[in-house]
């Protein structure tokens, strides 16, 4: 332990730094980070394990030093913002990456061009009726929708099938969506509305505990990317959750199995939770387990402002860009937007592997 802590102590600078201890910061990466002990920080600790280049990153994020050094600890290191040059994915040039002019973040309306990889799933009776949308999901490439697994394999009982994907959409009581004064409007290409090839629920769903809630939708045919519809990004395998209390955004339509909201699609900020303290919430009425976590709990900002099998996000900025990164799938509650109870969400980053695993170009 003595030689390790020497070695830490000879590998960064003993100087002055603008950053203190737990004060926020950004990475190497650009992504949001906390300033926090290298012994501390995992992603650091495997960084300087992995060669000269994690040593290199290590030094670029130290933030800080009082009695030991600080480094700007998040969920990516050296490796993890090319971890998905995956053929069959958007590289990270194209996903997360809005077109909107709007900076802002609060509120619950979103800019009509705001998060483009939302995605509203459609369903009929089993007479092949219109049931309409009924849980939501995100674009991740130009022919897979993420989900959660109880949007994709529906039980039986409720007597309704999934049968397409609408991209594009923001205003849904109107075919092509406007804002700004007439002259200087800003509107929305059409919509897409695409059938299903292939529904691909995760084989360990739990419909009990809802664990491993995630599944995939192959589309039918390829999608091509404008400013109204593009893929969002996915994190590293195992990647680490930022710190507690760290505002994330849900995003949509606020549909449920069971309940329909707004017309136009909202956004709302929820903190993340521990799961320890979710679970104590809880108590008898769910399990959290490893591959779920929890946000929100704040009175009416939850799934509400979002869709059943929709993404919790946050940001990084890797430059003058904003990215988003799909952090969770919207997977259960008790109640919506209930003051005291948050939302329970699988965790996307215990899943990428599999993703990847099952995406195809055929």
């Amino acid at each position: 332990m003595f030689s390790v802590t020497v070695f830490l102590v000879q590998l960064f600078l003993a100087t002055v730094f603008c950053a203190s201890r737990n004060s926020p910061c950004t990475t190497p990466n650009r992504e949001n980070g906390r300033c926090i002990a290298v012994r501390s920080c995992p992603v650091i600790l495997t960084a300087i394990q992995s060669g000269t280049e994690g040593v290199t990153f290590a030094q670029k994020s130290q933030c800080g030093y009082d009695s030991e050094p600080l480094v700007c600890c998040g969920s990516m290191g050296p490796k993890s913002v090319d971890i998905f040059d995956h053929n069959l994915l958007a590289d990270r040039k194209t996903c997360g990456i809005e077109r909107t002019d709007s900076k802002i973040f609060g509120g619950t309306s979103t800019d009509i061009d705001e998060f483009p990889w939302l995605a509203l799933l459609r369903y009929v009776d089993t007479i092949g009726n219109d049931e309409g949308f009924k849980c939501g999901g995100s674009l991740i490439n130009d022919r897979y929708v993420l989900s959660a697994a109880h949007c994709i394999s529906v039980p039986a009982n409720q007597g309704i099938i999934l049968s397409g994907v609408r991209l594009g959409e923001w205003r849904q009581s109107t075919e092509i969506d406007c804002v700004g004064n007439k002259g200087l409007e800003k509107c929305t290409e059409p919509v897409v509305d695409v059938g299903i090839q292939r529904s691909i629920p995760h084989p360990r769903y739990n419909t009990r505990t809802r664990d491993n809630d995630i599944g995939l939708i192959q589309l039918e045919r390829s999608i091509i990317f404008n400013d109204f519809i593009r893929p969002v990004c996915l994190p590293p395998p195992n990647g680490i959750l930022p710190d507690v209390g760290t505002l994330m955004v849900v995003a949509g339509w606020g549909r449920t199995e069971t309940d329909d909201n707004s017309d136009v699609k909202l956004k709302s900020s929820v903190p993340l939770v521990s799961s320890s303290s979710c679970a104590k919430k809880f108590g008898s009425r769910g399990y959290i387990s490893d591959n779920q976590f929890c946000a929100g709990g704040v009175a009416g900002k939850d799934s509400c402002q979002g869709d059943s099998g929709g993404p919790l996000m946050r940001y990084i900025m890797p430059n003058s860009d904003v990215q988003w990164i799909q952090e969770g799938v919207i997977s259960w509650g008790v109640m919506c937007g209930l003051e005291a109870y948050p939302g329970v969400y699988t965790r996307v980053s215990k899943y990428s592997n599999w993703i990847v695993d099952n995406i195809s170009k055929s």
